[in-house]
Order: structure tokens, then C-alpha cells, then sequence
């Protein structure tokens, strides 16, 4: 990926990294954990010094942690709410604020074992060319509207 990146660029590069392999097919189910691996794998070289993942629920609930190691966590905490949890990447556009990954998760509660499908997204977000915050929503819609924000740094 580019070392200054617009969010031309970035989506550019997401699509380049899907045909390559390095992310997951359009449409194809993949663990949680394995595609949180490969997000970590895939954009830490454009990653700000400081980047922050946002894990955005219900309105009003959110949680903020720090670097990938920050997200593996919540990532994790989320994930033992299921007995399986697969991601499947449905589209990748540009926004003001870099990119919008869209996406669902699929999975099996560990209680009760009832199995649902939860549309969500990842909002890529920059901050003077290099992603700044990493946001997951389990509402398309306010990660759209949020990354129709301009970023709001240089």
C-alpha cells in the first residue's frame, strides 16, 4: 500500500488485497479470529503510530482500545458470546474518512445455540494518510454516516 494513502487509495488497495488472497473473497466465510489475524497482518504497515479500534454496539455503547493488540481482546471478548463466529466481507467503498468495509457476521450462540446473521461494518478511518481508527459497527448505517464524516485530521 501506498505510504501517504487517500481514500481512493486505500480502497484501491482493499480490492487489490481481496483478488490477491491476502483478505478474504467477497462473500466467503471466514473465522472471526482468522480474519482479525489478517486485517492486523494486512494493514499494519499503514497504521498510525497511534491507532485506536473502536468497537461501536447498541447506541451509546462503545469501547475503545488501542493497537492490534487492543482489538485482538476485543475481538475476543466479542467472540465468547459464540460457540462460531464467521465474517463475511459484502463490499468495500470510499469515504470522506478513508474506507467502509461492509460486512456480516454469521454465528452460533454459545447459549442456547441459536444461530444469526448480523449485518455490521468496518470503517477504516485516516488521519494524515495513514489509518488513524479502525471502527467496527453493528450498524451499516452510523458507520456509513460517521465515514461521511471528512477525517478531522491533516
Amino acid at each position: 500500500m501506498d505510504e501517504h494513502l487517500t481514500p481512493a487509495s486505500l480502497v484501491a488497495a482493499l480490492h487489490a488485497a481481496i483478488e490477491e488472497g491476502e483478505m478474504p473473497l467477497v462473500g466467503t466465510p471466514v473465522s472471526a479470529a482468522r480474519a482479525v489475524e489478517q486485517l492486523a497482518e494486512g494493514l499494519a504497515p499503514v497504521v498510525g503510530p497511534d491507532l485506536v479500534c473502536v468497537m461501536v454496539g447498541a447506541p451509546g455503547v462503545t469501547t475503545t482500545v488501542h493497537g492490534f493488540d487492543g482489538l485482538r481482546r476485543a475481538w475476543q471478548d466479542w467472540g465468547e458470546t459464540f460457540s462460531e463466529l464467521e465474517l463475511v466481507i459484502d463490499d468495500v467503498v470510499e469515504v470522506p474518512a478513508g474506507a467502509l468495509v461492509l460486512t456480516r457476521q454469521v454465528g452460533v450462540t454459545r447459549h442456547g445455540g441459536i444461530r444469526m446473521e448480523q449485518d455490521s461494518a468496518m470503517l477504516l478511518r485516516l488521519h494524515g494518510g495513514r489509518i488513524g481508527e479502525i471502527e467496527f459497527h453493528l450498524d451499516p448505517e452510523l458507520a456509513r454516516r460517521t465515514g461521511d464524516e471528512p477525517p478531522t485530521h491533516p
